[in-house]
């Protein structure tokens, strides 16, 4: 009796009909398998999505979750789908993220929540992120969110929280964005922030903040915005926040900082915006400061600073916008600004400076605001001004400017606001200026107490329509002694 390998296999091949048979069977059957194989490959993948999005957390996790949605109103949510849904399917509410049986994310940014924070936040032990931004909430941030030490995002911005900041959140060593700003928050700025060594962005801006700035935030290494304007910070800017080398955005101003600014604030290689303005800050602008040469923004203004304009500022080639107004600087312009050919806004009024306007300043060919006003400046307005192609504003008011109007200012066709009032100007109101047709009707021109005139009853029937005062007025206060009152800068 035959074997059978050899009834079923050995014999048949013999002919080349059957081993053509049997090569289509072998080639069915392999590519059955692979067919096979990547169905369930598919069925895995499958199982295993399905498996994230119904993954069994521990209890406390999702009683944590309830109950925020039962503190905040979650009947009131804008967005709450599938939230108290049964176990297993926390994974597919709105804004929560599941991986390996854990929630490590809530997102719920704008979606009206209302009311306070749950303490029970602190049983989410592997959160990563937690965003709750742009709610209602209310009441006092729990101290106990200091126990989750896996979060890498904490951000309560844009709410109605109020109260103190905890220490505890000092803990969360792995934290890299901590964002506060635009709430009621109240106390004192917690020196344990100063531990938090991975913080790329610290935001506390917007709120009721009181006393002095930390300095063991100067060890931030890694930190590249620090946020803490609009509170009622007091006492001098730490030095030791020349030490965050990172840092690129450092926003101060509008408290109630007093003292000098420290030249430690020249070694931040990465600065790019440097806002101090609106605080009580004395002493002399720092010439060190013409070493930040990424900084774009430099404002300064409304403090009350001294001393001379570093003709270092020179160096910032790529400053847009420098504000030093409303100080006590005095000297003169440095005629090294005029290298800022990326400036955009450049504000000095209300200061004490004097001497000429340089003829420099004809470079800024960017430039599209040029407050000058309210200072004591003196000589001829340049004509070199006239190259400011882009200018919108331009204000030398309330100056001792003498000579007459540059004829070269007509050619800036783009403005809309122009005060040359109170100075010593003489002589006829140029014919350029018809070209000046868009200076805000009854707002955009400022020409009395000089000594102007003008003869052509066109060019004056225009300039009416420009200028605040009836008809012909600012022609019968030529010659006139300027008011003991400013005019406040528009």
């Amino acid at each position: 009796m035959r074997s059978t390998k050899e009834a079923s296999g050995q014999n048949l091949s013999d002919s080349p009909e059957n081993s053509l048979s049997v090569l289509s069977v072998q080639l069915k059957t392999l590519l059955t398998g692979y067919v096979c194989k990547g169905f369930l490959c598919s069925v895995m993948l499958l199982g295993w999505f399905c498996g994230q999005a119904s993954a069994n957390i521990p209890d406390n996790e999702r009683a944590s979750l309830i109950a925020l949605y039962n503190s905040t109103a979650g009947a009131n949510w804008t967005n709450a789908t599938n939230w108290l849904g049964e176990s297993g399917t926390e994974g597919t509410w709105y804004g929560v993220t599941v991986k390996a049986d854990h929630v490590i994310s809530i997102s719920l940014i704008n979606n009206n929540l209302a009311g306070p924070i749950p303490t029970d936040l602190m049983n989410l032990t592997e959160l990563q992120r937690l965003n709750l931004s742009t709610n209602q909430l209310t009441g006092s941030i729990p101290s106990e969110l200091g126990n989750l030490t896996e979060l890498q995002k904490l951000d309560l911005s844009n709410n109605h929280l109020s109260g103190g900041i905890p220490s505890t959140l000092g803990c969360l060593t792995n934290l890299k964005l901590l964002l506060f700003n635009s709430n009621q928050l109240g106390g004192l700025i917690p020196s344990d922030l100063g531990t938090l060594s991975q913080a790329t962005r610290l935001d506390l801006s917007g709120n009721l903040l009181e006393g002095a700035i930390p300095s063991q935030l100067g060890n931030l290494g890694n930190l590249q915005y620090l946020g803490l304007s609009d509170n009622l910070l007091i006492g001098g800017i730490p030095v030791e926040l020349g030490k965050l080398v990172n840092l690129q955005r450092l926003l101060l101003h509008y408290n109630q900082l007093t003292g000098g600014i420290p030249a430690e604030l020249g070694k931040l290689p990465n600065l790019k915006f440097l806002g101090l303005s609106g605080n009580q800050l004395t002493g002399s602008v720092p010439p060190e400061f013409g070493k930040l040469v990424l900084l774009t923004s430099l404002h300064m203004d409304g403090n009350q600073l001294t001393g001379a304009i570093p003709a270092e500022l020179g160096n910032l080639v790529n400053l847009q916008d420098l504000q030093l107004a409303d100080n006590q600087l005095t000297g003169t312009i440095p005629a090294e600004l005029g290298n800022l050919t990326s400036l955009i806004h450049l504000d000095l009024h209300n200061n004490q400076l004097n001497g000429a306007i340089p003829t420099e300043l004809g470079q800024l060919t960017n430039l599209q605001e040029l407050w000058l006003g309210v200072n004591a400046l003196v000589q001829t307005i340049p004509a070199s001004l006239g190259n400011l192609c882009n200018l919108h504003y331009l204000d030398l008011s309330w100056n001792r400017l003498t000579g007459t109007i540059p004829s070269e200012l007509g050619k800036l066709t783009h403005l809309r606001y122009l005060f040359l009032d109170n100075n010593q100007l003489s002589g006829g109101v140029p014919t350029s200026f018809f070209a000046l047709v868009n200076l805000d009707d009854s707002l955009g021109l400022f020409l009395s107490h000089n000594d102007l005139l003008c003869s052509d009853l066109a060019l004056l029937a225009f300039l009416n329509t420009k200028q605040t005062q009836t008809p012909g007025e600012w022609l019968l206060k030529q010659g006139l002694p300027s008011p003991t009152n400013l005019r406040v800068a528009f």
